[in-house]
């Protein structure tokens, strides 16, 4: 079946533009697949926990009583955890049409829904005095299968839906009216992507700007855009007009409305690509923000709860082997152990950054170079403690502090900053976090000697999306990537 997208006629008679695709997918395809898709997903959830419940029961037996459990005193208290699940899930827009293909907020959301379903179901087993009944280890194995479950479960997902959506097959119906550049960049968009999109009707308003007698033709068309956008069972409505067409954008918005379909309208910057998160009012004054804090709220806590808890385990554990580091140097060379450079930290401020000194210089000033291979300036232990990272060690104090983060864009030198922020593209937005021990760039082996701009560009591009991106279960991914990957790094001298 052929994709058709017109352009409605004009009061004057004009013909309807006709324009065929070439996937064949029916345009209410890709709404069912959807809805079907999202609920397949649901189900899954539900059956994971259940699932990983029974399952953590038996192996809980197995090694602890070596008998066979009994199933059905679980039961209850299992389905209720799933239910739970369910409840919180919908309610947080785990299942939403627009979210199914965020798969980092995804595997996040999972950590907080697991948390939030095993603490209300731990305290309902409280509150009920029957806690004493079920085993704690049984309980913590069962949380942990259960996210286990759903995070593979979703990983599954990623790849199939990607499959669909490259095939088409879960295309959004979707109609879009308007004018100006904003409406001509949405639609170049909408057409070229028709593996995502079906449009089933597009309506240029353009030569009605700056007409007095516009309303009643205006009206017209658009009464036969809505009755096309009507018969094709359309998803949403996309509107988007310049800033001067106020009055008309809210005439249009009215009509529209009456349809029981999303209606977005796509603001017009004359050009200018300004993106923003969200849309807000206050009193009479309507807005959108273009910047903010990337981590706040409950997330601001949450990463400050890991930077002190895992800096504080850090720097127990680590305390031996720092004291034969702290040696090793001074029998290696004459100087301090420490090196203490001023670097740029969280909201641009001058933090003082920790390190083991690792060679014969101590630069800190407005000239600071970069080592290179086999700089003759590294010392014999130095050498070592770049190639594995342990040079960084110190900066678990830095973390105490509260002045950098366990994971977070790594911080250069202020000369490095004043030399690049000029030349790098948004290089200076990698201070709206603090600064970490290890990052995303890191990971991906952006690491040592910065030859040009283009490979700090690379490196940016990494600290941005992070940024962008972060979540505690992106965090902990990099803390298990980074001894597999960051630290022995041939970039690394």
């Amino acid at each position: 079946m052929r994709n058709v997208i017109e352009q409605t006629a004009s009061v004057r008679g004009e013909q309807p533009l006709t324009l065929a695709p070439s996937l064949g997918i029916a345009k209410s395809a890709g709404s069912a697949f959807r809805h079907l898709l999202i609920e397949i997903i649901a189900v899954y959830d539900c059956v994971a926990i259940i699932a990983s419940g029974f399952i953590a029961q038996v192996i809980y037996f197995a090694a602890y009583k070596r008998e066979i459990p009994q199933l059905s005193g679980y039961l209850s208290i299992i389905l209720a955890a799933a239910i739970i699940f369910q409840l919180v899930a919908r309610q947080r827009g785990q299942y939403n049409k627009d979210r199914i293909y965020d798969w980092a907020w995804q595997l996040s959301s999972l950590i907080y829904l697991c948390a939030v379903t095993f603490i209300v179901t731990f305290a309902l087993l409280f509150f009920m005095k029957t806690s004493d009944h079920y085993s704690r280890v049984w309980f913590a194995g069962w949380a942990f299968l259960s996210l286990a479950f759903l995070a593979v479960g979703r990983s599954f997902f990623e790849r199939h839906i990607k499959a669909l959506v490259k095939k088409g097959a879960l295309r959004r119906s979707v109609a879009l009216v308007g004018g100006g550049v904003q409406f001509q960049l949405s639609k170049k968009m909408l057409l070229r992507h028709d593996n995502q999109y079906y449009v089933a009707a597009i309506l240029d308003v353009s030569e009605f700007e700056g007409r007095d007698d516009a309303n009643v033709p205006l009206d017209i068309q658009l009464h036969d855009f809505m009755k096309k956008a009507q018969e094709s069972d359309v998803e949403e409505i996309m509107i988007a007009l310049p800033a001067t067409s106020g009055l008309r954008l809210e005439r249009i918005v009215r009509q529209i409305c009456s349809l029981p379909v999303d209606v977005k309208v796509l603001p017009d910057f004359g050009g200018a690509r300004i993106g923003f998160s969200k849309t807000r009012s206050e009193g009479d004054l309507s807005f959108v923000v273009t910047g903010s804090k990337p981590i706040s709220e409950w997330g601001q806590l949450i990463k400050s709860v890991e930077d002190y808890v895992l800096a504080g385990i850090g720097l127990f554990l680590a305390m031996p082997a720092m004291a034969i580091i702290a040696l090793a140097i001074k029998l290696d060379s004459a100087g301090p152990v420490f090196f203490r450079q001023k670097r740029h930290g969280y909201n641009h401020k001058i933090i003082e950054v920790f390190k083991f000194r690792t060679m014969s210089v101590l630069e800190n000033g407005a000239a600071v170079t970069q080592a290179t291979k086999n700089d003759k300036r590294v010392t014999r232990v130095g050498w070592f403690l770049r190639r594995t990272s342990l040079d960084e060690l110190p900066q678990l104090i830095n973390v105490l502090l509260g002045e950098m983060s366990i994971v977070g864009p790594r911080p250069h030198a202020i000369a490095h900053n004043e030399l690049y922020q000029d030349v790098v593209e948004d290089y200076v937005n990698r201070h709206k976090v603090k600064p970490g021990i290890t990052g995303w760039a890191q990971v991906h082996g952006c690491r040592g000697e910065t030859r040009n701009s283009e490979m700090m560009a690379a490196r940016i591009r990494y600290d941005l999306d992070y940024i962008e991106n972060w979540s505690l279960w992106l965090d902990i991914k990099i803390i298990i990537m980074t001894p597999l990957y960051g630290l022995f790094s041939s970039n690394a001298y």
